[in-house]
């Protein structure tokens, strides 16, 4: 079995600079924002388990059982001897399943930013599936994963479940597709779930939620920034806020400063009002037509879709 793989420039100091980079460069623009990915260290990672387990965060239980529901249809599609490949892996209950229906899986190749989950997520997947050849990538998937491409596997799938991909612009979503099935063969193809348009007030209420753990998530990328980058930055001087933008079909989350600062970041300093925001992410909904719109400008078809019963979530099979 091959060790865990750390290209893609994945070194303790490059991962520094750029972290550096981008928090100096989002903070520069006159909307502040801040790169997503980097909620997923070690503790955001961990918040997001929590999140995912929350009363009011519908779309992992709703997915896990829709999954549950259609891992059979998806096998037959899939065929024998796959390879699946998962970006953000997280702790890879999603996959579990999956992996349980199809046909002699072959490899099973987790790519996340945090290496502890890397090393959870294996050990799960070993523990249950020991036959099955583990080969952890820890990486940024939203960069093009070029070491798959280089080794002779065949049936390359890849599995995007958890509406992973709403947190992308549609012409960033469009990018990522494309780039995704890049990585897949001509036998294989992409497994994508996404949050279908609903009512607005379950979608507010799911990244508002009662204990606070949303939160917690969201302003851990401060806690990160104060760490990492020996800034005087007070993350209890900021409040997550997440409002609905109806215009762009979004969950908008933000970090709204309670007072009036000046931030000092690597000697570089940012002035806040009170009340102003730094934007962290989004979630876009999307109807299953305008996702098909969407995988098509990808070059993607959508072979079969599946949405649950409340028809709260889809998944497409997507190929080239």
């Amino acid at each position: 079995m091959d060790a865990k793989v750390k290209s893609f420039s994945n070194n303790d100091q490059d991962k520094s600079d750029s972290f550096s980079q981008d928090v100096l460069h989002g903070l520069s623009q006159e909307q502040k924002t801040l790169p997503c990915k980097y909620f997923y260290d070690s503790r955001g990672s961990q918040l997001f388990e929590e999140i995912c387990e929350l009363d009011e965060y519908y779309i992992t239980r709703t997915e896990l059982a829709l999954i549950d529901t259609i891992k059979h249809e998806v096998a037959d599609l899939i065929g024998d001897s796959a390879t699946i490949i998962e970006p953000g892996a997280g702790a890879g209950k999603k996959i579990q399943k999956l992996l349980s229906a199809l046909d002699s899986p072959k490899t099973y190749v987790p790519v996340d930013i945090s290496p502890d989950f890397l090393d959870y997520s294996e050990q799960k997947i070993n523990q249950k599936f020991p036959k099955l050849e583990v080969l952890p990538i820890e990486a940024d998937f939203t960069k093009p994963l070029s070491w798959v491409q280089q080794r002779n596997i065949q049936n390359r799938n890849v599995f995007f479940p958890g509406s992973t991909i709403g947190n992308f612009s549609p012409q960033q979503a469009t990018k990522l597709l494309a780039n995704l099935a890049s990585i897949t063969d001509d036998d294989g193809g992409v497994l994508v779930g996404f949050d279908l348009h609903k009512n607005v007030d379950k979608i507010k209420a799911a990244y508002n939620d009662k204990k606070g753990v949303t939160a917690d998530f969201n302003k851990n990328i401060l806690v990160r920034i104060k760490s990492e980058l020996n800034a005087n930055i007070d993350p209890e001087t900021f409040e997550h806020e997440a409002v609905f933008n109806h215009d762009e079909s979004r969950i908008e989350m933000h970090l709204k400063s309670k007072i009036e600062q000046t931030v000092e970041i690597e000697n570089r300093r940012f002035d806040f009002q009170k009340s102003e925001t730094i934007h962290t992410e989004n979630s876009y909904k999307y109807s299953n037509q305008a996702f098909v719109e969407l995988a098509q400008e990808a070059g993607l078809t959508s072979q079969k879709h599946w949405m649950d019963d409340e028809q709260l979530i889809s998944m497409h099979y997507l190929t080239k």
